[in-house]
């Protein structure tokens, strides 16, 4: 979980690195093969491109790396093998809630035999890697995740309970639904903007992230 977020963040600020670079003033690419070793000024509106460029990797940032927190415990957890009251109540629900979809159109002989096995029955849940988040992993999100699951959101004051996700995910949407250009969306930010932007929600998702792991280290899932 945290090696896979880490080499997606080493993309993420290599990415930066060379967007400076580009944003410098008076930068130009410089073609040493050609016979004139002729050098371009790079196109402003190129710069606006990169610079909305930069939502789409923070958001695949923030998805990817959430998902793959929650198949690594739901994974940890199964691996248990541990019957329904090792659990503390929000997995309770959790497996309930997979296991009994239909529970509601058993008859009386049947819920009484669910309910007789409950306590013997071993947990075992799946976190379905093909299911989307549509777009919607901000901070918000992430807080409902921790809700549901029972790991702690809190980290540093630096990154503001990562409220730059919110940001991050709605030009992502804007971008990916063809509501604005990707010239359009850059033309508002600066570099400097973007850097703000990128270092909280790197720092808030590596939080989250963190604790994650220590809820699956200390098995915080049991009672």
């Amino acid at each position: 979980m945290l090696t896979d977020f880490e080499e997606r963040v080493r993309e993420i600020e290599l990415y930066f690195e060379h967007l400076r670079l580009i944003l410098t003033r008076d930068a130009e690419l410089f073609m040493p093969n050609n016979v004139t070793k002729k050098r371009k000024r790079i196109d402003s509106e190129l710069h606006k491109v990169l610079k909305a460029n930069s939502f789409l990797l923070l958001y695949n940032l923030s998805e990817s790396s959430i998902r793959q927190a929650l198949v690594e415990l739901y994974d940890n957890i199964s691996a248990k093998q541990l019957p329904y009251e090792g659990f503390r109540d929000e997995i309770k629900k959790i497996w309930i809630a997979s296991k009994y979809k239909n529970f509601n159109g058993l008859g009386i002989d049947s819920i009484f035999v669910v309910l007789t096995s409950l306590y013997q029955d071993i947990v075992d849940i799946k976190f379905d890697k093909k299911e989307s988040f549509s777009g919607n992993v901000d901070g918000r999100k992430i807080k409902e995740l921790a809700s549901t699951l029972g790991f702690s959101v809190k980290t540093h004051y630096y990154f503001k309970d990562g409220v730059k996700l919110h940001e991050v995910k709605i030009q992502r949407n804007r971008l990916a639904h063809g509501e604005v250009s990707f010239a359009k969306c850059g033309r508002d930010y600066s570099y400097e903007d973007l850097e703000k932007t990128k270092k909280q929600v790197i720092g808030y998702l590596r939080g989250v992230l963190v604790n994650v792991q220590k809820y699956i280290d200390n098995e915080n899932f049991r009672v």
